[in-house]
This record gives structure tokens, sequence and C-alpha cells, in this order.
């Protein structure tokens, strides 16, 4: 974790913990090698919320737009981000996103590809990106898959479940094709489901109520 990174995250967190409080299951500290955090997406406060509560440093793709402004662009840089151009196929954001799984960072990313907004809760992800397992079989990292429970709003408790690593290793070593990354992100989205079975139990047994309404 870098000392501007440790000091922009002491900032923010002085802000967001008090609004958004979030408790956390599963492993907040995360062993610093490479890895890939994928998470569900339901708001523009996802990698905020995952950087202030979730560490070491995380690094994450933006999208380029947010990059136009250039000391906005370098501070974003500094904290970790890598832009992306989103709606294409972005060879240098998959060159630079492999360049710091192999520097031993951890990479989040959203493997849904854009905010859900079909739903309150995690219950309806859209469909997983191949994205994920292009990173992950090119690099041979282990991957892990974590759930918010809900949207955030201010001064309600969330969720957030951090699952247990696995990887891809089946693929690894095979010619990269979209039957092979249509096979492993199958594994992926059944790793969701696994860890979203876990999360409602563990939910229901610290006696949170589940939301039946997507738009309460």
């Amino acid at each position: 974790m870098t000392k501007f990174y440790r000091f922009i995250r002491f900032l923010v967190s002085l802000v967001i913990k008090p609004l958004y409080p979030v408790k956390v299951f599963g492993q907040r500290k995360l062993d610093e090698k490479k890895t890939l955090l994928a998470i569900n997406h339901l708001s523009n406060l996802d990698p905020v919320l995952a950087g202030c509560y979730l560490k070491p440093q995380l690094h994450f793709w933006a999208k380029r737009e947010l990059f136009k402004n250039k000391f906005f662009g370098s501070v974003l840089r500094k904290l970790g981000a890598v832009p992306i151009n989103r709606g294409e196929a972005d060879i240098a954001s998959i060159k630079s996103a492999l360049t710091l799984l192999k520097d031993d960072k951890i990479f989040t990313l959203f493997p849904e590809g854009t905010r859900n907004k079909a739903g309150e809760t995690d219950a309806d992800m859209l469909q997983i990106k191949n994205g994920l397992a292009l990173l992950a079989i090119k690099s041979q990292s282990p991957i892990r898959a974590a759930l918010f429970y809900r949207k955030p709003k201010v001064f309600r408790r969330n969720y957030l479940i951090i699952g247990d690593e696995f990887s891809l290793e089946t693929f690894y070593g095979q010619k990269i094709s979209a039957d092979v990354l249509s096979e492993a992100s199958k594994i992926i989205e059944q790793k969701f489901d696994e860890l979203r079975e876990k999360f409602d139990a563990l939910l229901t047994e610290k006696g949170v109520k589940k939301i039946e309404n997507p738009s309460a």
C-alpha cells in the first residue's frame, strides 16, 4: 500500500464509514499477492466502499472518460486505477492489469461489466463477462468472489462477504478461445451462486431480514 493510497484512504474513510457502515464477512485483510477480486456491482460507490473496508491496496479499472482531466486522472492512477474503454476490447488496459498481477497486486473488477440497476440486492446478477476469466487464465491468478448485499444508502448498514480463493487451473496452458472463456465464466458464475447461498444462510442466522421488494 503506497503512502498516497493510505493517506487518501484514511481521509475518505473518515467520511464514508460513518455514512455507509458495512459489516464484512470473510477475509477483510487479503494476502498481498496476485489476486483477482471480483465483486458484484450495485452502485458507483462499490469501488470506494471496497477500498475503504478491505486491505491492502486495491487496483481497478475505471472508464477512460474519468481521466480526461489531467489532475483527476493523475490522482486516479496514484490510487491504482487503470483506464479502460468500456464496451470494447481494450488491449492496453488488459496488459496493464496483467502487469499489476505479475507484480503481486490485487486487481479488483466488476465482472458484470456495468452497474446492475435491476434490483435492490445481489440476487439477480447480470451475465458475467469473459474479461475476468481471460485475466485469471493468462495470469494464472487465483480469484476471490465477493458480494455486496444491497445498494448502499446513507446510515443504513450494508453487508459484504468475501469468498475463498479458487482458480481456473483446469484451463491453464490451453489456447484461449471463446469456448474456453465461456466454460471458465460458467465456473465463476457457479462460485458466485455458491457464495450467495452461503451469504443468505449467514444473514438469516444473524437475523437480517431478507429483502423481498427489489425497489425497497
